[in-house]
């Protein structure tokens, strides 16, 4: 396993159910306490664990969510999270469906303590060993590490394209959707009563400042302001108050009585892109990819944790190593984050002046925008699209005819 960050950690879980020798290979020294890491460059940001994402790690690691919540996490129900869209606040409603916050190196700590597999950090892989056709290990500064199956999970910064290209096998370009979003990041201590998740969104093209505000461990806010097409929150104290104080929504003024805790941090490396490697020609035997490493979101969305963590469960199912069995794989994956990369790339293409939608697009967009009336206004209407969002349900419950009175009606009266 390349890269010991989330999506290597739930791979490796479900692999050690059927491989007598799981080994997670990563680049940072790991502390057996939450610390930000360097791999981790938007680890100091808000992290959305989506529900489905939570459910599946319980599965996964039961008693997870209650060792997390002991630990200071929050635990609340999805339906009650405040959320400002262009029209005004979500509806709320009652979902019964668990929503975990926290951040992100409690998660993932937790998680790793939790893996049985071998973990080695310090290790930089530098490449892929060849025998033939097929993947029989990595490269590493300090030798050679031998493996029946190769798994890449190292993130965004994967170089396995190049790799593969060094050994003479191509794989189409990415496909890459830049909103040149950015973020700034600070904790502050939590006024009594703050909830445990509130957000503005962006929307293009108007509403290009937002943020999220999510409480999580010892007690704290961890605030991060958003700000789309070039327009990043700053670096400076007050230069980010400011920022904060021009938001359509009241997060500046229920900040007045917390006190913050940390100067700001920036992250804005925000672009989603997607490799297409179930289209790569001469796909070795032995190596598939997953999470970031094949698709990576743009983190406004929250998705990226929660399509790892069903990826990870394609490893059931996994049992031939050789090319074919491979490159199936590999459909899978590409498979598994279809839905939730239309869903995000095609929201951010918004940001993106070169892009001129097709009917179909247009159509789409027409839809749901009226969800985004809609639920504001009305609280059923509102639950079935919060599943949605957290993955719990399939786009396809968006366009079922049952929902289109329930709609109509509630656009009207907006």
């Amino acid at each position: 396993m390349i890269g010991g960050g989330v999506s290597g950690l739930l791979a490796a879980r479900v692999l050690t159910e059927s491989c007598d020798d799981v080994v997670v290979l990563e680049r940072d020294r790991l502390s057996d306490q939450p610390e930000y890491r360097a791999g981790v460059p938007q680890g100091r940001h808000v992290h959305g664990l989506l529900v489905r994402g939570g459910q599946i790690m319980e599965e996964l690691f039961p008693g997870l969510r209650e060792e997390l919540v002991d630990a200071g996490a929050s635990l609340t129900d999805a339906g009650e999270a405040r959320l400002l869209n262009r029209h005004g606040w979500l509806a709320s409603a009652k979902t019964g469906l668990p929503l975990l916050t926290a951040s992100r190196p409690l998660l993932e700590t937790s998680i790793r303590l939790r893996v049985t597999a071998k973990i080695m950090d310090g290790v930089h892989v530098t490449g892929l060993s060849f025998r033939g056709s097929e993947v029989d290990g990595v490269l590493t500064r300090d030798g050679r590490v031998d493996a029946d199956l190769v798994v890449d999970a190292s993130g965004r910064s994967s170089k396995l394209a190049r790799w593969l290209a060094d050994a003479g096998i191509a794989t189409p370009e990415p496909t890459v959707v830049d909103s040149c979003t950015g973020y700034a990041t600070r904790l502050y201590t939590a006024p009594e009563g703050f909830p445990a998740l509130i957000a503005e969104l962006l929307a293009a093209p108007d509403h290009a400042r937002g943020c999220a505000v999510m409480r999580v461990e010892g007690d704290r806010l961890m605030v991060t302001a958003q700000g789309a097409g070039g327009d990043h929150p700053p670096h400076d104290p007050d230069e980010y108050q400011e920022f904060l104080d021009s938001l359509r929504g009241p997060v500046a003024d229920m900040l007045r009585a917390a006190s913050p805790l940390t100067g700001v941090h920036r992250f804005a490396r925000t672009a989603s892109r997607r490799n297409a490697f179930e289209d790569a020609g001469g796909w070795p035997g032995g190596l598939v990819a997953v999470g970031d490493a094949v698709c990576a979101f743009n983190p406004v969305y929250g998705q990226g944790m929660t399509v790892a963590a069903m990826e990870a469960l394609l490893f059931r199912g996994l049992s031939d190593f050789s090319a074919k069995g491979c490159r199936g794989f590999q459909r899978e994956v590409a498979k598994t984050a279809r839905a939730a990369w239309l869903l995000s790339s095609g929201a951010d293409q918004g940001w993106t002046g070169d892009h001129r939608p097709g009917l179909g697009e247009r159509a789409f967009a027409w839809y749901m925008e009226q969800w985004q009336i809609a639920i504001t206004r009305d609280p059923r209407v509102f639950l079935r699209f919060i599943r949605v969002i957290n993955m719990v349900d399939g786009p396809a419950s968006l366009m079922k005819p049952v929902v289109f009175p329930r709609l109509y009606r509630a656009v009207r009266r907006g």
